[in-house]
């Protein structure tokens, strides 16, 4: 599971915006414990929930055209 995944894409961005609001460097290590970040040794740095921000902004979710069409047409593939 991806750290977007596991936070939650909203919690991602507003956690992210706190930590750029109060100044976190990028190299502190922060966990989420009952809702709530804080410093720990454990967990993920500032920098890599930011990577995976960008990253998860440049995901291809459409590359199946098998998900984005109705159940009731087939689907061959073309040689």
């Amino acid at each position: 599971m991806n750290l977007i995944e596991k936070l939650g894409l909203e919690n991602a961005k507003a956690l992210d915006g706190m930590l750029r609001k109060h100044g976190v460097p990028e190299s502190w290590k922060i966990a989420v414990i009952n809702g709530r970040w804080q410093r720990s040794s454990d967990g993920f740095t500032h920098g890599e929930l930011r990577a995976a921000l960008a990253d998860h902004d440049h995901i291809d979710t459409c590359t199946d055209i098998k998900n984005h069409i109705s159940p009731n047409t087939k689907v061959i593939e073309h040689e």
